[in-house]
């Protein structure tokens, strides 16, 4: 229970949910520190316009150092639909990288993979690029 000062009110957070991710899904008044993951359904294009669709997780943690300056907590606090912006700067990301790549390059890695990491496959067409460069 909570018992809220005269000049304290609710503030009700409204955050993306649903795989592919849509805005104003979610609707909360208490942010709990879990589940520590969200999942994400995006559709890339590969330099040669082959058009694919990926599931990705990310896994996530607030990152707050010990004690807490309120400064610290307030900035936690202040965007308003972290999972919608998280899941839009990654997709971002992951088409930006893999539009640099052709498919059958993407296909190869992908099948390697379990699961599939963007991570890995940044590293990939990196390489690719250092190679296409000699």
């Amino acid at each position: 229970m909570v018992m809220l000062g005269p000049d304290e009110q609710f503030t009700v957070l409204s955050l993306s949910g649903d795989k592919p991710k849509r805005a104003n899904v979610i609707k909360a008044i208490c942010l709990l520190l879990g589940p520590d993951f969200f999942t994400d359904i995006i559709t890339i294009e590969t330099a040669d316009h082959a058009r694919l669709q990926l599931q990705l997780s990310y896994n996530w943690h607030f990152d707050v150092k010990s004690p807490v300056d309120p400064a610290d907590a307030t900035a936690l606090f202040s965007v308003p639909d972290f999972v919608g912006d998280s899941c839009k700067a990654i997709a971002s990301r992951v088409r930006g990288a893999v539009a640099s790549v052709q498919f059958d390059d993407f296909h190869k890695v992908c099948t390697t993979l379990s699961p599939l990491s963007f991570w890995v496959i940044h590293v990939f067409i990196k390489s690719c690029d250092r190679d296409r460069a000699r």
